[in-house]
Protein backbone atom coordinates (compact mmCIF):
# COMPACT_ATOMS: atom_id res chain seq x y z
CA UNK A 1 0.00 0.00 0.00
CA UNK A 2 1.25 3.60 -0.94
CA UNK A 3 1.85 6.17 1.62
CA UNK A 4 -0.04 8.88 1.46
CA UNK A 5 0.89 12.33 1.13
CA UNK A 6 0.40 14.49 4.26
CA UNK A 7 -0.76 18.53 4.05
CA UNK A 8 -1.34 20.33 6.92
CA UNK A 9 -2.86 23.86 7.69
CA UNK A 10 -3.22 25.64 11.23
CA UNK A 11 -4.58 28.91 12.30
CA UNK A 12 -5.32 30.71 15.28
CA UNK A 13 -8.84 31.95 14.76
CA UNK A 14 -10.58 34.43 17.57
CA UNK A 15 -13.99 32.13 18.75
CA UNK A 16 -14.31 29.70 21.30
CA UNK A 17 -13.08 26.12 20.32
CA UNK A 18 -17.29 24.99 20.83
CA UNK A 19 -18.03 27.04 18.30
CA UNK A 20 -15.62 26.65 15.54
CA UNK A 21 -16.32 22.99 16.15
CA UNK A 22 -20.18 23.76 15.29
CA UNK A 23 -19.29 25.26 12.25
CA UNK A 24 -17.45 22.75 11.06
CA UNK A 25 -19.99 20.14 12.09
CA UNK A 26 -22.24 21.93 9.61
CA UNK A 27 -21.39 21.09 5.68
CA UNK A 28 -23.54 23.45 4.32
CA UNK A 29 -21.08 26.19 5.20
CA UNK A 30 -19.12 24.59 2.78
CA UNK A 31 -20.33 27.08 0.41
CA UNK A 32 -19.52 29.76 2.66
CA UNK A 33 -15.70 28.62 2.93
CA UNK A 34 -14.66 27.62 -0.75
CA UNK A 35 -12.67 30.19 -2.67
CA UNK A 36 -13.98 31.54 -5.76
CA UNK A 37 -14.41 29.09 -8.47
CA UNK A 38 -15.50 26.41 -6.42
CA UNK A 39 -18.96 26.49 -6.19
CA UNK A 40 -21.27 23.26 -4.33
CA UNK A 41 -23.86 22.19 -6.65
CA UNK A 42 -25.30 19.31 -4.45
CA UNK A 43 -25.49 18.54 -0.60
CA UNK A 44 -26.83 15.15 0.49
CA UNK A 45 -26.84 15.45 4.80
CA UNK A 46 -26.73 12.85 6.66
CA UNK A 47 -30.08 12.41 9.21
CA UNK A 48 -27.31 12.22 12.40
CA UNK A 49 -23.80 13.59 12.68
CA UNK A 50 -21.85 11.10 14.02
CA UNK A 51 -19.18 8.65 13.19
CA UNK A 52 -20.29 6.34 10.18
CA UNK A 53 -22.63 8.66 8.85
CA UNK A 54 -22.45 9.37 5.00
CA UNK A 55 -22.46 12.83 3.02
CA UNK A 56 -22.59 13.29 -0.53
CA UNK A 57 -21.23 16.51 -2.28
CA UNK A 58 -20.93 17.26 -5.63
CA UNK A 59 -18.75 20.63 -6.41
CA UNK A 60 -18.33 22.65 -9.67
CA UNK A 61 -14.40 23.90 -10.16
CA UNK A 62 -14.38 26.67 -12.44
CA UNK A 63 -17.80 26.50 -13.69
CA UNK A 64 -17.49 23.07 -15.79
CA UNK A 65 -15.14 20.45 -13.86
CA UNK A 66 -17.55 18.69 -11.36
CA UNK A 67 -16.33 16.80 -8.63
CA UNK A 68 -18.89 13.89 -7.04
CA UNK A 69 -17.78 13.02 -3.29
CA UNK A 70 -19.25 10.40 -1.11
CA UNK A 71 -17.84 11.18 2.32
CA UNK A 72 -17.78 9.20 5.89
CA UNK A 73 -17.33 10.51 8.88
CA UNK A 74 -14.99 8.15 10.38
CA UNK A 75 -15.05 10.20 13.79
CA UNK A 76 -17.16 12.87 15.66
CA UNK A 77 -15.26 13.61 18.94
CA UNK A 78 -16.83 17.20 19.77
CA UNK A 79 -15.45 19.84 20.64
CA UNK A 80 -11.86 19.08 19.15
CA UNK A 81 -12.15 16.57 16.25
CA UNK A 82 -14.02 15.06 13.35
CA UNK A 83 -12.79 12.96 10.75
CA UNK A 84 -13.54 12.51 7.35
CA UNK A 85 -12.92 10.15 4.55
CA UNK A 86 -13.75 9.81 1.01
CA UNK A 87 -15.13 6.79 -0.25
CA UNK A 88 -15.52 8.55 -3.71
CA UNK A 89 -13.79 11.48 -5.18
CA UNK A 90 -11.24 12.81 -7.30
CA UNK A 91 -8.51 11.43 -5.35
CA UNK A 92 -7.09 7.88 -4.94
CA UNK A 93 -7.85 8.70 -1.17
CA UNK A 94 -8.36 11.15 1.07
CA UNK A 95 -8.53 11.44 4.74
CA UNK A 96 -9.32 14.59 6.20
CA UNK A 97 -8.36 15.51 9.96
CA UNK A 98 -10.40 18.47 11.71
CA UNK A 99 -8.81 19.60 14.96
CA UNK A 100 -10.10 22.43 17.22
CA UNK A 101 -7.91 23.14 19.87
CA UNK A 102 -8.97 25.59 23.01
CA UNK A 103 -5.75 28.07 23.34
CA UNK A 104 -8.09 29.76 26.38
CA UNK A 105 -8.82 33.89 26.24
CA UNK A 106 -11.74 33.23 23.46
CA UNK A 107 -8.78 31.91 20.73
CA UNK A 108 -8.93 28.22 19.22
CA UNK A 109 -6.21 26.81 16.82
CA UNK A 110 -7.72 25.28 14.02
CA UNK A 111 -5.80 22.82 12.02
CA UNK A 112 -6.86 20.98 8.80
CA UNK A 113 -4.71 17.79 7.71
CA UNK A 114 -5.04 15.87 4.86
CA UNK A 115 -3.72 12.41 4.38
CA UNK A 116 -4.06 11.55 0.61
CA UNK A 117 -2.92 9.79 -2.74
CA UNK A 118 -3.91 11.97 -5.92
CA UNK A 119 -5.56 10.35 -8.73
CA UNK A 120 -3.67 9.15 -11.99
CA UNK A 121 -1.25 6.96 -10.13
CA UNK A 122 2.91 7.48 -10.01
CA UNK A 123 2.29 10.42 -12.54
CA UNK A 124 -0.14 11.91 -9.81
CA UNK A 125 2.30 11.96 -7.25
CA UNK A 126 4.92 13.12 -9.44
CA UNK A 127 2.79 16.31 -10.34
CA UNK A 128 2.00 16.78 -6.69
CA UNK A 129 4.27 19.30 -5.68
CA UNK A 130 3.22 21.13 -9.06
CA UNK A 131 -0.48 20.74 -8.92
CA UNK A 132 -2.16 19.12 -5.96
CA UNK A 133 -0.80 20.75 -3.34
CA UNK A 134 -0.80 24.10 -4.66
CA UNK A 135 -4.36 23.68 -4.98
CA UNK A 136 -4.69 22.31 -1.25
CA UNK A 137 -2.79 25.09 0.05
CA UNK A 138 -5.05 27.97 -2.05
CA UNK A 139 -8.30 25.90 -0.87
CA UNK A 140 -7.15 25.84 2.72
CA UNK A 141 -6.02 29.53 2.88
CA UNK A 142 -9.21 30.40 1.72
CA UNK A 143 -11.04 28.56 3.97
CA UNK A 144 -9.28 29.50 7.05
CA UNK A 145 -9.46 33.08 6.12
CA UNK A 146 -13.19 32.70 5.47
CA UNK A 147 -14.16 30.97 8.90
CA UNK A 148 -11.50 33.23 10.36
CA UNK A 149 -13.57 36.19 8.66
CA UNK A 150 -17.26 34.42 9.46
CA UNK A 151 -16.92 33.65 13.05
CA UNK A 152 -14.86 36.37 14.33
CA UNK A 153 -17.39 39.16 12.78
CA UNK A 154 -20.08 37.08 14.42
CA UNK A 155 -17.90 37.04 17.62
CA UNK A 156 -17.74 33.14 17.57
CA UNK A 157 -21.05 32.46 19.08
CA UNK A 158 -22.28 29.08 19.05
CA UNK A 159 -24.42 28.30 16.63
CA UNK A 160 -23.73 31.04 14.07
CA UNK A 161 -23.44 29.98 10.42
CA UNK A 162 -25.58 27.54 11.09
CA UNK A 163 -28.53 25.68 8.48
CA UNK A 164 -27.32 27.84 6.23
Amino acid sequence: METPLVFEKSSRIRAPVQALFEFHQDPANLHRINPPGVRVSRLRLPPEWKSGARLEVSVTVFGWIRQDWEVCLEEVSPPVRLVDVALRGPYRSWRHVHEFQDLGDGMALLTDRVEYLPPWGRCGVWLDRWVFRPQLAVMFAWRHRQTRRILEQSRGLPGTGRGV
